[in-house]
């Protein structure tokens, strides 16, 4: 797995501490989903520190289509997994579209029409 880290940080903040923490606190999630997936997933992980909490986009490519989950918080971690449980429930949907369950269910609930 690629995981790339782009930061925008306050000035007062060390960018490598925060970096590594990040890609630490990613890596085994991820891993996780590429495992799902399995095949290799490249991220890219966009963080913005503001006056109030953190921006943090995850960009995964390797899928069709891309998945990109965004997420808005005062801790960094919590802004982290909310972007991850986002990328999760994409892929979710995708996968059951692929399956093709969704159309199933879409198909039994449809209105026989009467013979004439």
């Amino acid at each position: 797995m690629d995981l790339t880290v782009v930061t925008k940080l306050n000035p007062g903040t060390k960018e490598q501490e925060t970096e590594e923490r990040v890609q630490r606190h990613l890596s085994k999630k991820l891993e996780k989903l590429e495992a799902r997936l399995g095949k290799p997933i490249a991220a890219r992980i966009a963080l913005e520190e503001l006056t109030v909490g953190w921006d943090v986009t995850i960009t995964v490519s390797g899928t069709t289509p891309e998945l990109i989950g965004k997420a808005h918080d005062n801790s960094l971690l919590k802004a982290l997994d909310a972007a991850v449980d986002k990328l999760t429930r994409q892929f979710e949907n995708e996968a059951e579209k692929r399956t093709g369950r969704e159309r199933q269910r879409r198909s039994s609930g449809t209105i026989k029409a009467s013979p004439r």
